[in-house]
């Protein structure tokens, strides 16, 4: 995002790209181009209060972590038909931040719609797979083939690897039950578990990286 000013973020041009990717995107998307610029451009003058800021909030240096997987994960048209309502439900869920939320909004489906499918089920477990993943202040999170690859930040320099997150992944690693591998790429490095079918047992694996 090329930011150019208040006028150019809050004017009347920006007023038809929010409403259509809804306040709350665009609003994570505006934090998230922040974050890039005080990481780079102004670095210097966050020097000082960084590691304070990012101790105390993990959202500091990771917004949200984006999720990439082959398993179906949506509210199917043969189980809501209309487009609108799957739509307003998607970003409903979206800003779904707690488990109550989400329970709420389990029941509330189930009483309109009926019981969910298993696409749905594995939806809302996606998102608490994100929550988690977030926690843990993860990037990236690929869910394929039977594989589960968590990737942090490419920043070397980013106050997170001296956070109490991290430091939570390095405990795992080291006194942990060793179902996760630490793998680095092209300076890239990323949590590599095998052999997890479902969505299930990637939040089993990323709740015992955080309860070691």
């Amino acid at each position: 995002m090329d930011i150019r000013g208040a006028g150019n973020l809050l004017g009347g041009e920006q007023s038809g790209f929010i409403s259509d990717i809804g306040f709350e995107t665009y609003h994570r998307i505006l934090d998230e181009a922040l974050i890039e610029l005080r990481d780079t451009e102004y670095k210097e003058l966050f020097a000082d209060t960084a590691k304070e800021e990012e101790d105390r909030d993990l959202k500091k240096f990771i917004t949200d972590c984006n999720i990439e997987t082959d398993m179906e994960v949506l509210l199917p048209n043969f189980y809501i038909a209309n487009v609108s309502e799957r739509i307003r439900l998607y970003r409903e869920l979206d800003n779904a931040k707690e488990e109550s939320g989400l329970q709420l909004f389990e029941q509330q489906l189930n009483d309109r719609f009926g019981e969910m499918p298993s696409e749905t089920i594995d939806l809302l477990n996606i998102v608490r797979l994100r929550w988690l993943a977030n926690r843990i202040g993860l990037v990236k999170l690929i869910l394929k083939n039977r594989k589960m690859v968590c990737f942090f930040n490419d920043n070397q320099e980013s106050a997170y690897y001296q956070s109490e997150a991290f430091s939570q992944v390095l405990n795992y690693i080291q006194f942990g039950n060793k179902k996760g591998e630490m793998r680095e790429v092209r300076n890239k490095l990323s949590l590599i578990f095998e052999k997890v079918p479902n969505i299930q047992k990637a939040i089993e694996l990323l709740e015992n990286v955080l309860s070691v």
